[in-house]
């Protein structure tokens, strides 16, 4: 099952602006890139399924710093959410400060997609289930380290045992 994975990618020229700064809508560029290497990881080509797609319902991102022309982005998505014909990812955006430095956050984002398909080359689209062969490979993420805060998933805390496990009885207490 899969429910998060992580890339890197190098910022190319064509990604800034004059003062060699990523242009802000690249991100949204990013995410859906890494959306597709995700299903390939487990071995789906999207585009390549003619029965079926993935539409945009929502997106949004959410900047903490700039990110830079030669910047090596770290890129994690992680499965926040998943229903019979709809997938909300989450993405962490970071990057090192210095050469050689730790990676810190510099954007996070969210796309909500659902599964659709057409009748007829053309036709119009309308939602479907989402296939088995590929639901049953994805699984919502149980937690994880998050890259940045305020907006990130997080691990619940641990939860005590009751004291019948600790002491090894298996009698209702």
């Amino acid at each position: 099952m899969h429910s998060d994975y992580k890339t890197t990618r190098r910022v190319d020229f064509a990604d800034t602006d004059m003062a060699g700064i990523v242009h802000f809508a690249n991100f949204f560029r990013w995410m859906e890139s890494v959306e597709h290497e995700f299903f390939r990881s487990f071995g789906v080509r999207v585009h390549e399924a003619k029965a079926f797609g993935f539409v945009r319902a929502h997106a949004s991102c959410d900047y903490q710093r700039p990110a830079r022309y030669d910047d090596e982005l770290h890129v994690r998505l992680v499965v926040e959410k998943k229903t019979t014909k709809a997938l909300h990812y989450r993405f962490e955006f970071s990057a090192a400060q210095e050469p050689g430095g730790a990676p810190e956050p510099l954007a996070s984002g969210r796309l909500e997609v659902i599964c659709v398909t057409r009748d007829t080359p053309g036709g119009p689209i309308r939602s479907t289930l989402i296939p088995p062969s590929i639901a049953d490979q994805i699984e919502v993420a149980s937690c994880f380290t998050p890259l940045s805060a305020p907006h990130s998933l997080s691990c619940p805390p641990p939860t005590a045992l009751p004291a019948a496990a600790t002491s090894g009885s298996s009698s209702p207490s």
